[in-house]
Parts: C-alpha cells; sequence; structure tokens
C-alpha cells in the first residue's frame, strides 16, 4: 500500500478519537485479523450516532480515499447488521478476531465479538445441520464413484467441503473463515479439536478437491464421527442407519 493510504486510514482514526458523533471505529478485512501483506487495502468500518448517520455518510462517500474502503453505519444499523440468519450473516467472519480501535460506549467490541461468532443458542442446531450436510455430500461422491460419474463425484466432494469446515470451526464457536484467509487462519488461530496437523487437513482437503480420492474422503469422514461422537453429536450418524458405514467402507 502507498503512503498515501497509510496516512488518510490514520488521519481517520485520528478524527474517530476525537469526533463526538463516532461512536466506533475499527478495522476488518485482512489487516483486522492480522492477515495482511504488502498488497493489502484498508476496510475500516466507522459506527456513528443515529442522527446525523446520512450526514457523515454523504460526507464520507464523498471522500477521495485510496485503497481504502470505508463503511459508515449508524448505531441502530450495526447492532442488526449480519445477524444471524439474515442476509448480511455471510459476512460475520469479517469481525472476527478484530480489535476495536475506538469505542466510546462500551458497546461496540461487544457487538463485535457478539458477530464474529455463533449465538450460543444456536451452535449445537448448527453443528448438526453442517454434519448431516457434510455427510450427505461425501455419500452422494461415493455413489457417484460406484456409478462411474467422475464429474459427479467431483462436484459432490468439493460441496461437502465448506461443511466439513463449517463443523470444526464450529465446534469450536467459530465462524469458518473465508477460504482467501484459511491457512492463515489456521496458523494464526489454531483448531483445539482438530485432530490431525493443519498441513495433513489441508492436504487431504486440497486432495478431494482436486480429485474426489475415495480413500481421502473415508479416512477424513471416520474422523468427523470419532470427533462428532467425543462431542455428543453422534446422533447425526446414526440417523444416517448405516448409509454412512457403507460410505466409509465401500470399495469399487
Amino acid at each position: 500500500m502507498s503512503q498515501k493510504s497509510d496516512q488518510q486510514f490514520t488521519e481517520l482514526l485520528e478524527t474517530a478519537k476525537k469526533d463526538p458523533n463516532i461512536i466506533g471505529f475499527f478495522l476488518g478485512g485482512s489487516r483486522g485479523k492480522g492477515f495482511e501483506n504488502e498488497l493489502s487495502d484498508y476496510d475500516p468500518r466507522m459506527v456513528v450516532n443515529d442522527k446525523i448517520a446520512d450526514e457523515y455518510k454523504k460526507k464520507y462517500e464523498a471522500m477521495e480515499l485510496e485503497d481504502i474502503d470505508l463503511s459508515v453505519l449508524s448505531l441502530s444499523d450495526f447492532k442488526t447488521y449480519a445477524e444471524w440468519g439474515s442476509p448480511e450473516a455471510w459476512d460475520r467472519y469479517d469481525f472476527s478476531h478484530v480489535q476495536v480501535l475506538v469505542d466510546k460506549n462500551g458497546e461496540i467490541q461487544k457487538l463485535v465479538n457478539d458477530k464474529g461468532s455463533i449465538p450460543p443458542d444456536k451452535g449445537d442446531e448448527f453443528i448438526r445441520s453442517s454434519l448431516d450436510a457434510y455427510i450427505n455430500y461425501v455419500f452422494r461422491s461415493v455413489k457417484c464413484i460406484r456409478n462411474d460419474n467422475q464429474i459427479g463425484a467431483h462436484l459432490e466432494a468439493s460441496a461437502s467441503i465448506p461443511y466439513l469446515l463449517d463443523t470444526f470451526f464450529a465446534l469450536e464457536n467459530r465462524i469458518r473463515p473465508f477460504y482467501g484467509y484459511l491457512e492463515k487462519e489456521l496458523d494464526k488461530f489454531p483448531l483445539q479439536k482438530l485432530p490431525i496437523k493443519k498441513r495433513d487437513f489441508l492436504e487431504k482437503i486440497q486432495t478431494v478437491l482436486n480429485s474426489a480420492d475415495l480413500s481421502i474422503q473415508q479416512n477424513l469422514l471416520k474422523m468427523v464421527e470419532n470427533i462428532a461422537r467425543e462431542e455428543g453429536f453422534g446422533q447425526v450418524f446414526d440417523d444416517w442407519e448405516g448409509k454412512d458405514n457403507w460410505a466409509m467402507e465401500f470399495r469399487p
């Protein structure tokens, strides 16, 4: 990034600290998690008093900023933004691991933390649904392998991976990261319940994506079953009435 963008961000931060209408200010994106590189831009979010929100949105939209994608939200809008199940819920990961830089009402950091995690009353349901979807796609991929349907096997196997990741992250009340951040996420914030090394896990995922490899899919499914049963979610597998076992044991 250029010195100009660095300077402009510093000026925005100093303004946020001094302006009483600005309640909160923090960095999203890669910089908000310490994942940045020399090409990373700035993705700051500014939370302002409701009464002046429209005025400040117009003010900052008109500002010429270099490599800075500034979002301005009213406090009311920010409180409801990216609620679980909302159209913006896809953006919840952006709030994970974020340290608020300006928090004048003592509420912004708590809101950020809540948005960057799974609601306590939704965790078990989310894990069960993610597990069920993961089993389903592996089962369908194995059926395609049995039927010598290569493209189907690849597509079903690829579709299983998001649910595999959802499951492991949700077991630790964490949101699955954006894919571009996955390796850095696992480096900086390791999954404590992952039973194999990060590198081995990523290599298995890569192999499944590249080839829908049957033995790797079966190995991962067995690994997930062991963890699920240890964590109290074995019923999800039991509900498959043996089809999961068929998928794990099938040989061409």
